[in-house]
């Protein structure tokens, strides 16, 4: 029997009756089903009987794929829920852009049984890894889009950036964004940063309202070290990582690198990243 973990958005847009039907389908095509748990409080409380499926904090052993219900930013926490154990994700887009999705909810069956028949593609994504004494030692240090370095308050934020010892730039303005190719159409395209094809290994540093024009974004190796000192007269600034920030104190020393493990992304054996961005983008509409 095959096991899978089920990670949700606690805001669905979709009525439960038809969550409750996925359910099914999954137990009638021979799933183990585990949830997360705040999840199924989630489901229970809002009247919906989650009968024989397990509720999990942590994800179970043997679980051979996660289901995403939600937007990026669910499945953004879904890949932390996994941490480094590179299990496939299989997204699927109850939220807006979905960018990061597989499919809609409508085709959520179809794409099991694809995933069950073998007509898939999973697409190995590369995650960034950030290291600072500064940081609590109970955050997780990694993110799948971005690692952003922003200005708190009204003071702007200078950003020492070094690759790999070597002296690149000081970046005064809003920020700078280093994100991987998975990220490049989030936080950073958003800020002037190109799009990169997701399953390249690189980074892009994607200066935020940078004072210099001339500083523009820089794509670097996936085995680059970046090290960046920022400063500011507030005397801290935020650092966020995907979708989580924490407020830290200026001057203290941060090392970004590609992480020893991957996300694995379930996608459409048919398609390719250009439909994805016609589609997404909305590309000669």
């Amino acid at each position: 029997m095959y096991k899978i973990a089920i990670y949700g958005s606690r805001r669905q847009p979709e009525p439960l009756g038809r969550i409750a039907s996925l359910f099914s389908f999954l137990e009638n095509s021979g799933f183990r089903i585990y949830i997360y748990s705040k999840f199924a409080e989630y489901l229970e409380e809002n009247g919906l009987d989650i009968g024989g499926i397990i509720p999990s904090d942590h994800l179970p052993p043997g679980v051979s794929m996660v289901m995403s219900l939600g937007g990026d930013g669910t499945f953004l926490r879904a890949a932390r829920w996994i941490q480094d154990k590179e299990i496939p994700i299989l997204g699927i887009n109850t939220g807006h852009l979905g960018f990061l999705s597989t499919c809609g909810f409508d085709e959520a069956e179809y794409m099991v049984k694809q995933v069950c028949d073998g007509n898939i593609r999973i697409e190995k994504r590369m995650i960034l890894e950030i290291s600072s004494p500064a940081l609590p030692p109970e955050k997780w240090q990694y993110a799948l889009n971005e690692v952003s370095f922003m200005r708190h308050a009204s003071s702007m934020l200078s950003v020492k950036t070094f690759v790999n010892g070597s002296f690149l730039a000081e970046y005064r303005g809003d920020g700078l964004i280093i994100s991987t190719p998975t990220g490049s159409t989030a936080y950073s395209l958003s800020a002037g940063g190109p799009v990169i094809e997701p399953t390249i290994d690189c980074m892009c540093l994607t200066p935020i309202a940078p004072h210099t024009l001339t500083l523009r974004p820089l794509v670097a190796g996936a085995d680059s070290l970046i090290t960046i000192i920022p400063e500011s007269r507030a005397d801290n600034f935020i650092l966020s990582i995907d979708d989580r920030s924490i407020i830290l104190p200026a001057n203290g020393e941060y090392k970004v690198k590609k992480a020893p493990f991957s996300t694995l992304i379930i996608r459409k054996k048919d398609e390719e990243f250009p439909s994805i961005l016609r589609k997404k983008l909305l590309w000669n509409n």
